[in-house]
């Protein structure tokens, strides 16, 4: 009889053996398919000595010396500047120089690679080492070629290609003609030199004065105003942000923090590229003969404080301006172009967001009253079948410490604080300041139709503030639910009834 527990091990050894010699076939595929990854990849690196030398100067010139520069790259146009007698560059076209200079920054960054040229790395001194290989260091089409030239007619001419350092994108690979190294340089000088002929051109940037703006108009192509804010007052008030107020399509108090971050925005307004002049054919290819937008910065007459690079503090007066901006098609998604001075330039269309596309009623006050208390003078508040009542702020007289009198310095103590009088008579300054804070809060509750015509007010409150500036806030009846709000005398929406805090009676 045959043993079947027997053959049946015998069968497991067997199905053991094979699994094992599978995974062992299997292990030396990886192996072998790892190994001939590995040596395909390191066949696409580029392969020279180690580096040789690290960092030092190619070009080490006076800046007199400098003749000029041309740029060449892959499907750009390239261009030529030369060095005038006054040291600046500017473009040659046609064998002929531009009546302006190549923007100062653009020029100072070009002039310092042309004569300090500088590299990070030398790979190798041996040419037999890479120039078989110029296209895998990215030197047979080279990202960037600048030849350098100089007033003894000497010149030289650098070649930048692909990164040398895969990782970071810091170095780049770089020859310089008749010369056997193969150098990295920094990205830096690919930058600095890496640059656009139409950046070349400088900038007029618009001057606006957010200290000095009073008024700003959005009108449309045809000249009529779309969109108005002004300011209401002095620019020299102290609360004059609080003083602004839209005027077209309608007339109503602005919103304090929308005026705050249009005053901020439209002072780092700044422009791209120049595009050309402004004459017949290019105001029609840039669609300013159409016009989209155009916009003004009206500024008073002042003054604003700068502070020099050197740290010195000055004023600098100014006459009254305007700044117009006109705004025409767009050049890329988020650029369009835009006439300043009779020329065109292009500007990024997120800096004329907030003034060109805020919905219009986000940019008015949807608080009732919006005078902090520190620009609060007095009050009137008169209520229908009611005296009028009158709060007036006032500030507290310092009084002489008794250490100061045991001692020669008379000088008063710090600020003593305010105080508040109800119809002349001392109540709470605390008291008031907690009630005002809390009417501060009360914002309207919804817009009103178009063209609604308010009823007498029953409750009128009037505001005047330490610069002068007069508010009036009416409420009058619109339903059992709701108020009408008229703010300065224009009523756009209602709150609910009995929604503004009363303010403190007469101490007991």
């Amino acid at each position: 009889m045959q043993k079947v527990e027997r053959q049946k091990h015998k069968d497991r050894r067997r199905g053991r053996l094979t699994g094992i010699i599978l995974c062992a076939v299997l292990l030396a595929a990886c192996v072998t398919g790892g190994l001939l990854l590995f040596r395909k990849g390191k066949e696409q690196q580029p392969v020279v000595s180690e580096k040789v030398d690290r960092s030092g100067t190619i070009i080490r010139r006076a800046e007199e010396e400098l003749e000029s520069i041309t740029v060449t790259r892959p499907e750009k146009d390239p261009w030529t500047v030369v060095r005038d007698e006054e040291g600046n560059l500017r473009l040659l076209t046609d064998g002929e120089t531009s009546s302006w200079n190549v923007d100062r920054t653009i020029a100072r960054m070009l002039t310092d690679v042309a004569v300090n040229l500088t590299y990070e790395e030398v790979f190798t001194d041996n040419p037999e080492e890479w120039k078989h290989e110029a296209r895998a260091f990215g030197l047979e089409e080279p990202a960037v070629i600048a030849v350098f030239r100089y007033t003894d007619g000497t010149e030289k001419t650098a070649r930048i290609g692909h990164s040398s350092d895969a990782e970071g994108n810091s170095a780049y690979y770089m020859s310089i003609d008749g010369d056997d190294r193969l150098y990295a340089v920094s990205a830096g000088t690919l930058e600095d030199l890496n640059v656009d002929m139409d950046i070349l051109h400088p900038v007029a940037q618009p001057e606006i004065k957010k200290a000095l703006l009073d008024r700003i108009t959005v009108k449309n192509g045809d000249g009529t105003i779309r969109r108005e804010w002004a300011l209401q007052g002095r620019i020299t008030d102290r609360d004059a942000a609080e003083n602004w107020i839209l005027t077209t399509p309608y007339t109503y108090l602005a919103d304090y923090d929308f005026i705050k971050g249009i005053l901020d925005t439209t002072e780092n307004i700044r422009l791209g590229v120049y595009i050309g002049e402004a004459n017949e054919e290019n105001v029609k290819a840039c669609g300013l003969d159409q016009p989209t937008s155009i916009i003004e910065f009206h500024m008073a007459q002042g003054s604003t404080g700068t502070v020099s690079n050197s740290g010195v503090y000055d004023v600098v007066d100014w006459e009254e301006s305007t700044v117009t901006l006109t705004i025409g098609g767009h050049k890329t998604d988020m650029t369009s172009y835009v006439l300043y001075k009779n020329e065109i330039y292009t500007i990024t269309d997120f800096s004329l967001q907030a003034i060109l596309e805020t919905e219009i009623l986000s940019t008015v006050a949807r608080y009732t009253i919006a005078t902090p208390l520190t620009s609060l003078k007095s009050i009137v508040v008169e209520k229908q079948g009611e005296e009028a009542v009158l709060y007036t702020i006032y500030q507290k007289e310092a009084e002489e410490t008794e250490e100061a009198e045991e001692t020669e310095d008379t000088e008063k103590t710090e600020d003593p604080g305010y105080g508040c009088l109800r119809n002349g008579k001392e109540i709470s300054y605390d008291m008031f300041s907690a009630a005002w804070d809390r009417l501060l809060t009360v914002t309207v509750s919804g817009k009103l139709p178009n063209g609604y015509v308010p009823g007498e007010p029953h409750t009128r409150y009037t505001i005047h503030s330490v610069s002068g500036a007069v508010h009036t806030v009416e409420l009058s009846e619109l339903d059992a639910m709701h108020d009408a709000v008229t703010l300065d005398g224009y009523t756009l929406f209602y709150l609910i009834k009995g929604g503004m805090t009363d303010l403190p009676q007469e101490e007991q």
